[in-house]
């Protein structure tokens, strides 16, 4: 929970609202402010170099969560350089405040559905 409240003092030009740590993943919304219009799409290698002075990519945001996070992971099972996250990320873009609110619902209340969830290793027993 702290690698992921510490993003805006890692990133000047982002700050959070509703997250939830689940089990199996995390759920967050992320603004990355002060986005100016008509900028070139960062290339690969701009993921490894951050320049304070203009807004990061969702990417590199993402990307330094998980490897802080990792690093504390790994710590705390002691088990070093062992992968904790799938490669990727799904994300989306909210539009509009009615499309926020239903987003920060939907997370205040996935907490509620883990218990039904496949992905739950209770259910998973049940299955087989």
């Amino acid at each position: 929970m702290d690698t992921w409240l510490s993003l805006p003092q890692r990133f000047q030009y982002v700050s959070l609202d509703e997250f939830i740590i689940m089990p199996n993943h995390v759920h967050g919304i992320v603004f990355i402010n002060d986005v100016r219009a008509g900028s070139p799409r960062p290339s690969a290698s701009d993921l490894h170099e951050i320049d304070a002075s203009k807004p990061p990519t969702l990417g590199q945001i993402i990307a330094y969560f998980k490897y802080q996070a990792a690093k504390h992971i790994n710590i705390y099972r002691v088990m070093p350089s062992i992968s904790v996250w799938q490669r990727g990320y799904y994300d989306h873009v909210i539009r509009n405040e009615a499309e926020l609110t239903r987003v920060r619902e939907y997370i205040q209340n996935n907490p509620s559905g883990w218990e039904f969830d496949q992905e739950n290793p209770i259910n998973r027993q049940v299955m087989k």
